[in-house]
């Protein structure tokens, strides 16, 4: 497994010494290569704070969080010692506000300084920025321009392309559509589908859409009140009675699927992931 979680929690301290758990006891392995993933639940559930494990940016209060075999340190005196670089390179974490990654005077800068950080040579820093323009569906002429004047939509592309540079084998993403419109979002779910598919990287997407879980997640995982309630597959989910109770809705497609099998009494599953599958679907079962 390329990331292992073993009964790991974390506490927040603040100022007057009270503590806040926003891990519990969280357990789950996720593979290298090949999975899609979609983590879910209410604001405030830990998700954030999960994925800052995942590439050692936050260290768990207790439990063992092991990243490529490398048992992450919680010792003070031995985490100073423990390189960590070389993790944070195969696991890249994109944030939810851009503005969190875009500092320098020029794109080209932006997304060559996570490779430069690495010791990659600038010659080659410089390729892999125009491929990664690229990958996110810009042209080289953005590479010349200032990041802080591109829209919301274009920053998050080159703040994608920023960690895509740095060539991780998992993608993590918090909140990457979040404040876009339709058509924005649909972009960046094809360009993870399409990351995800031509080079087989595990992803792993923060949201609170349960339509985009449902159209590209393999697999999903829940949190609430920094407990992962629920580990498995959307179809799984969606067939899940705690589903209210977690306050997650379903997906617009699922609603219209269930209305028309009430409605016709017919069964239409395992669950379509588009509308021409649901009406492939229901040709299927009424013929």
């Amino acid at each position: 497994m390329a990331i292992k979680f073993t009964e790991v929690s974390y506490q927040y301290r603040s100022p007057d010494g009270s503590t806040f758990n926003a891990l519990k006891n969280v357990s789950l392995d996720i593979k290298a290569t090949g999975e899609f993933i979609a983590l879910i639940g209410e604001t405030g559930s830990g998700k954030s704070t999960l994925v800052q494990h995942m590439n050692a940016l936050m260290k768990p209060s207790s439990g063992q969080v092991e990243i490529y075999g490398v048992k992450i340190e919680t010792d003070k005196k031995k985490s100073k010692k423990q390189k960590l670089t070389p993790l944070r390179q195969k696991v890249g974490l994109v944030f939810q506000f851009p503005e969190y990654q875009l500092f320098e005077e020029t794109v080209l800068k932006d997304i060559m300084f996570g490779p430069m950080n690495f010791n990659i040579k600038k010659d080659e820093a410089e390729e892999r920025a125009k491929r990664a323009i690229k990958q996110v569906g810009l042209d080289e002429s953005y590479l010349d321009r200032s990041p802080f004047n591109l829209s919301g939509g274009e920053k998050k592309r080159v703040s994608i392309a920023g960690i895509l540079a740095m060539d991780p084998d998992i993608l993590v993403l918090d909140e990457p559509t979040s404040g876009l419109d339709p058509k924005g979002r649909d972009a960046l779910i094809d360009l993870f589908k399409s990351i995800h598919e031509t080079y087989n990287k595990t992803i792993i997407v923060i949201t609170h859409d349960m339509n985009i879980v449902h159209k590209i997640a393999s697999r999903v995982l829940v949190m609430r009140d920094g407990e992962l309630v629920f580990d498995g597959s959307s179809e799984d989910l969606f067939n899940n009675q705690s589903l209210s109770e977690w306050n997650l809705e379903e997906p617009d497609l699922i609603k219209m699927t269930k209305q028309l099998e009430q409605r016709y009494e017919i069964s239409i599953r395992p669950f379509p992931k588009n509308m021409d599958e649901l009406f492939d679907r229901i040709k299927d079962v009424i013929r």
